[in-house]
């Protein structure tokens, strides 16, 4: 079964490599408990809200919603360096995201909003996988049926 820091890896790692070769390259994640004198530039994923329930009797689905937080070098002149950002994230987020080997979650939509100053992309992920099997009894050999 997928967990939540293997998900929250394979975000980070997308946003990180979307990232080299642009003027952005050097940027760092920075982590989520830092909320005061961080450096800028720098760029923020959180992991907002996330809902798990049974899908059927065999597997579960899953729902995350995660933000994209872009704090540009100059806080008082960010739209150009927000426009950018924009575009490259939007950008990176058009492919599935490879969470594990052969496990492939699709990302249907990137929505973009500046708050204060601050680029804010968020997305949601959501994926169905199979429960593991807790069942023990014996499997049925033969079936005989008369009719």
């Amino acid at each position: 079964m997928v967990n939540l820091i293997d998900v929250h890896k394979s975000v980070e790692k997308r946003i990180k490599q979307a990232l080299i070769g642009t003027s952005f390259s050097t940027i760092e994640l920075t982590p989520e408990d830092i909320t005061e004198n961080f450096p800028r530039p720098s760029i923020k994923v959180r992991l907002e809200n996330s809902t798990n329930g049974k899908y059927n009797s065999t597997c579960r689905e899953k729902t995350l919603t995660y933000r994209v937080y872009f704090f540009a070098k100059d806080r008082y002149k960010p739209a150009i360096d927000n426009m950018k950002m924009q575009d490259i994230i939007e950008n990176t987020l058009l492919e599935d995201l490879e969470v594990i080997e052969d496990f492939f979650i699709p990302i249907e939509n990137v929505n973009s909003e500046v708050s204060d100053g601050v680029l804010i992309c968020s997305f949601d992920l959501y994926c169905v996988e199979l429960l593991p099997d807790t069942d023990t009894s014996e499997m049925m050999e033969t079936l005989n049926i008369i009719i």
